[in-house]
């Protein structure tokens, strides 16, 4: 807290003096000071104790002992008292003029020298009692408002609720120096329940009933409420409450009208709140309820993103399996009865007495047939990549940039350093896809004459990076249609990873990707995930198909 400014030793001896001298007066003197003080301003009782505490009679027995260290405390204590109780600084100025007028008619018998030393002395004293009580205001305008900014930091910082409630009642309980503080929030139930607790231990399967007890009757009437003394409160109340503490302070927490909750802080010995008490604690809960209700919204945001991800990598999961399974199929059925059709199309082939006009209607139909399953080929090829299961993700990447380049005549060089290795299947057709998905967006969009793809392994991580020479993404993806790139990131997102899109207008594209360098398990390894897909999907069993005869 502020101090009273020092005072030089000379001063303090002729304060002390002239409190000698009115001694005797004392009494006298503060009567007359109370009719007039109450004559003008008509004061409770609470306002007119702390400002008799002010004057210099109430310090008499302090001054003579030279004392005035604890005479400063007192006036910074009951400064602060007077400020919490909204009483300007005017009257106290007022309060300390009349009470000096009092002083002075008694300064009447000393001689003019001394009498002018003894007023000097009072103006001194008025002087810098008013400057400490002044001190004193400004400490607690600060106290307010740093515990104002405590909350909007805690709002700012927590990263859930269970954090952001823990913060604001620490920042509650060492504002007012309680000794123990609950906040209770409103459930479904029309319940309150205990969500962070500070210097005292309760069962957490507590329940409050909205209108009972002391905390549920302030939920149920949105107003605030206070036991300053436990001692004569007889009403219903958590045990533990009343063995940890003698005063209770309690306040609504509340959104508009509706109560979300209760903040209860206590006290180890029976205390009344002043009004500017009062009115704190209610902007802090005012705060701390906006701040709750913000944080709720982003814990309930941040377990839907979670859920959506979840979901998110389950569907890209289901997406892979059913792809092998269509290209199973199309293997097993579509392609086995095109390789019979065409075995059958070459034994007519080959058989004689056609006329040459039926003869070129069956080559005609072989080719047809022969187009339609490299066309399939493909589209298992597509669908689930042989190369990539069988020979892994390097030699998947430089077959799909091959197939990328004579498909586009975009010129694509690929650079993957020795140390990439083998990853889990999961990491190895993530990348693949992300490659991919990168190489379709530049056939489809960039206009780039050439494109390359780098893959490194840094540690523990895979970099993967796509670079184009084409135009660059130009504007902002259009809503709905930006799908490929969310689904890049997703399937990083998964992973652990993370994508970046760096790009600038007829300086091309660049992709960066890093990944989790995870380890192939023990039972994927030398495992082949689609080897019945062998004899259709290689060209030597087409070219088998045509020497049939």
């Amino acid at each position: 807290m502020t101090s009273l400014f020092p005072l030089q030793e000379s001063a303090r001896a002729r304060i002390a003096e002239v409190a000698r001298t009115l001694q005797p007066s004392i009494p006298e003197i503060t009567a007359g000071w109370r009719a007039r003080m109450f004559e003008e301003f008509a004061f409770d009782g609470r306002v007119m104790a702390a400002l008799e505490r002010l004057n210099i009679g109430t310090g008499f027995a302090l001054f003579c002992g030279a004392d005035f260290e604890t005479f400063y405390d007192s006036l910074s204590y009951h400064g602060m008292r007077l400020a919490k109780l909204h009483v300007d600084t005017r009257v106290i100025a007022r309060s300390l003029d009349v009470y000096q007028q009092f002083c002075e008619s008694h300064l009447q018998q000393l001689s003019p020298m001394a009498r002018a030393e003894g007023i000097a002395a009072l103006e001194t004293y008025n002087s810098k009692t008013f400057v400490a009580v002044s001190g004193a205001y400004h400490d607690t305008q600060r106290i307010a408002s740093t515990a104002l900014l405590s909350v909007l930091d805690a709002e700012l910082s927590s990263t859930n609720l269970h954090v952001l409630l823990d913060k604001i009642l620490r920042v509650t309980t060492e504002t007012f120096r309680a000794s123990l503080g609950v906040v209770l929030l409103r459930d479904t139930e029309d319940c309150l329940r205990p969500k962070a607790v500070v210097g005292i231990e309760l069962d957490g399967e507590l329940n409050v009933p909205v209108g009972v007890g002391f905390t549920g009757e302030i939920a149920r009437t949105g107003e605030p409420s206070i036991l300053p003394d436990l001692q004569h409160s007889y009403g219903l109340l958590n045990p533990v409450l009343r063995e940890k503490a003698k005063a209770l302070w309690g306040m609504p927490l509340k959104i508009a009208d509706q109560v979300i909750g209760v903040m209860v802080i206590g006290f180890r010995k029976p205390f009344d709140w002043l009004p500017s008490e009062k009115e704190l604690l209610g902007a802090i809960a005012e705060r701390s309820a906006l701040a709750i209700e913000k944080a709720r919204f982003n814990d309930t945001l941040r377990e839907r993103e979670i859920r959506i991800a979840e979901l998110s990598a389950h569907l890209l999961r289901a997406q892979e399996e059913e792809r092998k399974r269509i290209s199973r199929e199309l293997h097993d059925a579509t392609g086995q009865q095109l390789m019979v059709i065409r075995l059958y199309l070459g034994m007519l082939d080959g058989g004689a007495g056609y006329s040459p006009e039926l003869r070129k209607k069956i080559i005609e139909t072989i080719d047809v047939v022969d187009q339609t399953i490299e066309g399939i080929r493909r589209i298992i090829a597509k669908l689930s990549p042989l190369v990539l299961e069988e020979l892994g993700l390097i030699a998947a990447v430089r077959k799909e940039a091959k197939d990328f380049t004579k498909r586009t005549g975009v010129r694509t060089r690929v650079a993957i350093a020795e140390g990439v290795g083998r990853l889990s299947n999961q990491t190895e057709t993530a990348v693949y896809r992300v490659v991919q998905e990168a190489l379709h967006n530049v056939a489809k969009h960039a206009q780039a004459k050439s494109v390359t793809v780098q893959m490194d392994r840094k540690s523990d991580m895979i970099a993967l990076t796509i670079q184009d020479d084409g135009v660059g993404i130009t504007q902002a993806p259009v809503v709905g249609r930006s799908f490929g790139l969310a689904g890049m990131t997703e399937r990083v997102a998964m992973l652990g990873g993370t994508a970046k899109v760096v790009s600038a207008k007829n300086k091309g594209t660049r992709i960066e990707v890093k990944v989790p360098a995870t380890q192939r398990a023990p039972e994927e390894r030398g495992h082949n995930r689609g080897g019945e897909l062998r004899p259709f999907l290689t060209k030597q069993a087409f070219a088998a198909g045509r020497d049939v005869h």
